[in-house]
């Protein structure tokens, strides 16, 4: 099944030319808000059939040639390639759009001559990629043409061949490795490394193997790729004690965040510190707040932590004693970093794996991961994908932004996942700590998502029985941020992942530059602010909504446009249409040309088979929301 996708210019700009075609139309631009029935439909399907059917003895479709692709190696991040092509209809052409890996690229003829040319930029997957010049005439004819292939390299894997080139000269040296493979491929793994754990969240496995076995294993069956299993550390610098504390947020009245449970993947915890031994420091009390224990690096049972950083941020998520965010929480202690502050990040993913497994046994809502990899990526590292896939699980993530700044792009892994809540830092005078990371991410997006205090952040002392010390870094930030969110949970216990997101973001305090900036973000953390938007805005928690879907017609004759409309309402990246009939299907987005929450997209069916469909909207929100709605469609054949 083939899968076509159109983008947002593409669609927009067939829909501005339609508005263009036919400036006498009353109500062009002023579109009713409200009932999808009412004028837009009807006048999206005039204008496209006005388009579509000046001629309908027209069968001929267009001529495509001398189809073009330069150059034809890209390298990630390199800029864009050039497709061009010479297309002409006696009865005029509509559209021109170039396809390649489930991407379609618009193509315009800007000095009327016939040759529309279009642009293929270089954030692809990797690999040989073949372009396919579309036109539509008029009439709605369809002609294909494939115009080359253009290889497309990435920067972690230039020859293309699955495997990570910084892992193809080491010779005899043993290294650890990620493998990405069928369930199939086991047996094989086995035979070339050792020490092979399974990763059930990516499908894989983790193994270590001798640097010349690595091109075998890459060439058994199910084998899909190979990756350095990198290192990550701990993202804080040890201060000194400290006789002043210095904290960004603190639980506010009986707001505390009771009933509710932090995973923390970290060094481990001292459970012995006054802080963390109880919930509520009466020592005739059996009441731990530490509820679990894991140790995935000394396999110990009871709960420590030898090099100090767990201790530290566990208590600013909820420590007693006038430490923590949310004294009231629970904590579930995953200790996945060793005595240095460092773990694989396999480890950190069967940490992961870890949480999901044991989330209703111990009521886990929120994950605090203070922890980043050694380099910026563009989102879609192994780690990033894992911890966006914890957000989809229904668990918040809350990840630091890194401690690689100030320059721009220097959000580390996992920091630059999507759906997560990244934490940068500001000193108390809410300056940005100058080794913040900032961002944007490799492919553009603004990150960190907040921050707040990461600068001389007093919390408890690994080691003793009531001392404070301070650490620095973005490591501090994201607890504080993890205790928040537990707070919010108890004051609306029925949260998702992006609700939280949003309460968070959209009540920071702006620094830096006004709006959202790659330094800090969206602003700074404000819970005072958050409690109160729950409490006299709860629409908050509604985030968008796809309030119906329409169709221009639910039957049609192949040739014949279908106009889809949606009405949605919030904070969104894009809305989608999906289109599934017997033997193909398309994705595409949907726009809302005029502003008035009515979002559009025209469906052209002249190269469709014949039969039942299935045509559904999906919405992604801002802050990750999901929507979706969909209805049945019959396509005629063409009579």
């Amino acid at each position: 099944m083939k899968l076509k996708q159109a983008s947002l210019k593409f669609l927009a700009i067939v829909a501005l030319t339609a508005a263009m075609l036919s400036s006498a139309h009353p109500t062009a631009g002023t579109m009713p808000v409200n009932p999808l029935d009412d004028k837009a439909s009807r006048w999206f399907q005039a204008e496209f059939e006005g388009i579509l059917r000046t001629d309908l003895n027209d069968t001929a479709p267009p001529t495509i040639v001398s189809s073009k692709v330069f150059p034809m190696v890209l390298k990630r991040g390199d800029p864009r390639a050039e497709v061009s092509a010479v297309v002409t209809d006696p009865g005029g052409v509509a559209t021109v759009y170039a396809e390649t890996d489930g991407r379609v690229m618009l193509m315009v003829d800007l000095d009327k001559d016939h040759r529309y040319t279009g642009y293929i930029g270089s954030n692809l997957a990797g690999g040989m990629k073949n372009i396919v010049i579309v036109a539509v005439d008029r009439s709605g004819n369809v002609a294909r043409k494939t115009a080359g292939g253009i290889m497309v390299l990435d920067p972690w894997d230039l020859n293309a061949n699955g495997i990570e080139d910084s892992l193809e000269k080491l010779g005899a040296e043993e290294t650890r490795v990620i493998v990405l493979h069928d369930n199939n491929a086991t047996i094989g793994l086995n035979a070339l490394g050792s020490d092979q754990r399974p990763l059930s969240l990516m499908t894989g496995s983790s193994m270590v193997i001798q640097g010349d076995k690595i091109a075998d294993l890459s060439r058994l069956n199910g084998v899909k790729g190979i990756y350095r299993d990198q290192k990550l550390k701990v993202l804080a610098e040890p201060g000194e004690a400290s006789p002043a504390p210095r904290r960004a947020a603190q639980s506010r009245g009986d707001l505390d965040g009771r009933g509710v449970t932090v995973a923390l993947l970290d060094t481990g915890a001292d459970a012995g510190h006054l802080s963390l031994d109880d919930m509520d420091d009466d020592p005739s009390t059996d009441d731990p707040k530490i509820i679990a224990f894991q140790d995935f690096v000394n396999g110990q049972t009871a709960t420590y932590d030898d090099q100090g950083h767990g201790t530290h941020c566990a208590s600013l998520i909820a420590g007693t004693r006038g430490i923590g965010v949310a004294p009231g929480a629970r904590l579930v202690v995953v200790k996945v970093m060793d005595r240095d502050g460092a773990c694989y990040l396999s480890d950190a993913m069967t940490a992961l794996e870890g949480c999901q497994e044991n989330r209703e046994r111990y009521g886990i809502n929120i994950i605090s991961f203070s922890v980043g990899g050694e380099t910026p990526v563009d989102g879609t590292s192994l780690l990033d994908e894992a911890c966006n896939r914890m957000v989809d699980e229904g668990l918040v993530v809350v990840v630091a932004a890194g401690n690689s700044g100030p320059g721009p792009q220097s959000i580390v892994i996992p920091g630059s996942a999507k759906n997560v809540i990244t934490v940068g830092a500001i000193d108390e005078e809410g300056e940005i700590f100058d080794r913040s990371s900032r961002g944007p991410t490799l492919d553009g997006r603004i990150k960190p998502d907040l921050v707040t205090l990461g600068v001389d952040v007093s919390s408890a002392l690994a080691g003793s029985v009531d001392q404070e010390s301070t650490m620095t870094g973005t490591s501090m930030a994201v607890p504080q941020v993890s205790g928040a969110a537990a707070v919010l949970f108890q004051a609306t216990s029925d949260l998702t992942p992006a609700d939280v997101k949003r309460i968070l973001v959209s009540t920071t305090d702006d620094l830096g530059t006004p709006g959202p900036d790659n330094a800090f973000g969206n602003g700074a953390l404000n819970l005072s602010r958050s409690l109160s938007l729950i409490q006299y805005r709860p629409n908050i928690l509604a985030g968008p909504e796809l309030e119906s879907l329409s169709l221009s017609r639910d039957r049609a004759r192949a040739g014949d446009p279908v106009v889809i409309e949606a009405q949605i309402s919030g904070e969104i990246e894009g809305s989608y249409t999906l289109i599934e009939g017997p033997d193909d299907q398309m994705e595409m987005p949907m726009v809302d040309f005029d502003s008035n929450g009515i979002y559009t997209a025209w469906w052209e069916t002249g190269s469709w088979t014949p039969g039942d469909y299935t045509i559904g909207v999906e919405l992604e929100g801002k802050y990750g929301e999901r929507r979706s709605r969909a209805v049945p469609f019959h396509l005629d054949p063409r009579g």
